[in-house]
């Protein structure tokens, strides 16, 4: 059975990756879309390991190094458990692909076991890219025993077993109780999008004695964050005190999350095919009458079944509006503590007109992270034919795509904006910019979008994961949305408070004049040359 389950992971992984595809394609264009995408996750890769390095120096110079271990690793497990939320649902219990192995000579727990191991190697490969750089970097400036490392190497290798096992039970309720309602697309989705907010809200609720930070409680930061990590996640805890001589506790961060894993996978191997066909089962109504017709205009029609097609997939919304939802809790976060407090709680005196500078660029950021159009053209899939074939222009596919993003991002930017106004009760430029700012990165990235998929697209895809998560169009979004955000922001806070209009003015006609740009040549871009 290990030889079935090896050979179907390797080819899972083959297929995530796009190995097999990149080995034996004859189409120029394909090769070099793949070696740009390797090229870009070794950039984010890069961006993540120097992130990494810099916190754990930060925290070792800090006197707080005895904490790096379970920082580290709470850190990991908690975003494992938020992206295992979006894809565990249509990866694990996904019956695509299923009654095709299921004829093959192999047991069910085999296909079972594989599609966790799926999961696992990509959970586990995050894991190595930041525990690898933060436990080298402590070993450096430390040196601490050979038991050490052996000790970091094994949690980093069980690490991701709690968070995906937790994040599948939790996905497969869910979709349980999505799969009993008429839209349950829509339920999953709302469902999956509260739980993450009452994760962030639990992590943030934890008691804290300490209201703010000063020098003379650095001495003591160690302690709090090892109280706080190890009420919200204890098997960081254990972590942390096993890499430090205290051997009991590996018992708890190997064996509690290996014991859970193993009796999990061994209840689903056994009632897979039931609990699938349970959760993927659809319902239909019979009475359905022809009443009158009627037409709209193109764009129109178009429009609607794009918010259709995107409200219909819980994976599409999930990973997709998530931005939109930080933002009103960033501005209802922001409205509560006030402007003065956040000064406080970073302990920078001063910082106040910073922040209310970089209020519409830190709401133009959490939106502009995820945009439905960074995958819509993917997301027709091996469809995209019949949208080639239609006697429409390509403009008007594009706008209406851009329409259902600006549609879905306009309840959250109007609760963002008010809680702004709200929070900072700014004069009326701050008014202005407030609601102008981020405003413009909508569109902007919701052209941008489009433009990155008319180069990027994927089409051959057997999840909605691969094309809604994995595509080179999504990460070169992201890259380009938080550059577009974050650096403007460095502008203005080395030009000064008395230049901050001139700047975001300027900023602003660089949107605009961009996006114009982008928007017409996208126009000239005819459908049938995509793909």
């Amino acid at each position: 059975m290990f030889k079935q389950i090896f050979r179907l992971c390797r080819l899972q992984m083959y297929n995530i990756f796009g190995i097999n595809e990149f080995r034996h394609t004859k189409d120029k264009s394909k090769r070099k879309r793949f070696e740009l995408m390797a090229a870009l996750w070794s950039v984010v890769i890069l961006m993540v390991v120097s992130y990494v390095v810099g916190l754990s120096y930060g925290l070792i110079k800090l006197g707080m190094g005895n904490v790096l271990p379970m920082y580290l690793y709470a850190v990991v497990s908690i975003i494992m458990l938020v992206f295992t939320f979006f894809k565990s649902g249509s990866v694990l219990f996904s019956m695509k692909g299923y009654e095709m192995l299921v004829t093959l000579p192999m047991p069910k727990s085999a296909i079972v076991v594989s599609r966790f191991m799926k999961m696992y190697m990509t959970n586990l490969l995050l894991a190595c890219v930041v525990m690898i750089p933060g436990g080298l970097v402590y070993g450096i400036m430390e040196n601490p025993s050979a038991i050490f490392y052996i000790i970091y190497a094994i949690g980093t290798v069980f690490l991701p077993l709690l968070p995906l096992t937790i994040a599948s039970i939790i996905g497969a309720i869910i979709k349980a109780i999505s799969s009993r309602t008429r839209r349950k697309s829509m339920v999953e989705a709302l469902l999956t999008i509260l739980l993450l907010v009452a994760i962030f809200g639990i992590f943030m609720s934890l008691p804290d004695d300490e209201k703010s930070i000063s020098l003379e409680m650095l001495k003591n930061m160690a302690g709090i964050i090892e109280e706080k990590l190890g009420m919200f996640y204890p098997p960081a805890l254990w972590f942390n005190n096993a890499v430090f001589g205290g051997f009991s506790y590996i018992i708890g961060y190997i064996g509690i999350p290996l014991v859970i894993f193993v009796l999990f996978v061994a209840v689903l191997q056994k009632y897979f095919q039931s609990i699938c066909t349970l959760l993927n089962g659809v319902s239909a109504r019979n009475d359905y009458r022809l009443t009158t017709l009627k037409s709209q205009g193109v764009v129109k029609a178009l429009w609607k079944k794009e918010l259709k097609r995107y409200f219909a997939s819980s994976i599409y919304v999930t990973n997709t509006i998530v931005g939109y939802v930080l933002a009103v809790v960033a501005a209802v976060g922001v409205f509560i503590l006030g402007i003065d407090k956040i000064g406080e709680l970073l302990g920078i005196s001063g910082i106040e007109p910073i922040v209310e500078m970089a209020l519409p660029f830190i709401y133009s950021l959490l939106m502009s992270i995820a945009t439905t159009t960074s995958c819509s053209i993917s997301m027709e899939g091996k469809n995209f034919w019949m949208v080639q074939t239609l006697p429409i222009r390509s403009k008007d596919v594009y706008l209406s795509k851009i329409l259902a993003n600006i549609t879905v991002a306009a309840p959250f930017y109007i609760v963002s904006v008010i809680m702004g106004w709200l929070t900072v009760k700014p004069d009326m430029m701050e008014y202005l910019w407030l609601a102008v700012i981020p405003a413009c990165y909508i569109v902007y990235m919701a052209v941008m979008g489009i433009t990155i998929n008319i180069a990027f697209p994927s089409f051959n895809w057997d999840n909605e994961v691969q094309a809604v998560k994995q595509s080179a169009s999504t990460l070169v979004n992201i890259i380009v949305g938080i550059v577009s955000s974050i650096v403007p922001v460095v502008v203005m806070v080395l030009l000064g408070e008395s230049m901050s209009d001139i700047a975001r003015l300027v900023i602003v006609s660089v949107l605009v004049t961009v996006t114009a740009f982008l928007y017409n040549k996208n126009g000239k871009k005819e459908l049938q040359g995509i793909g």
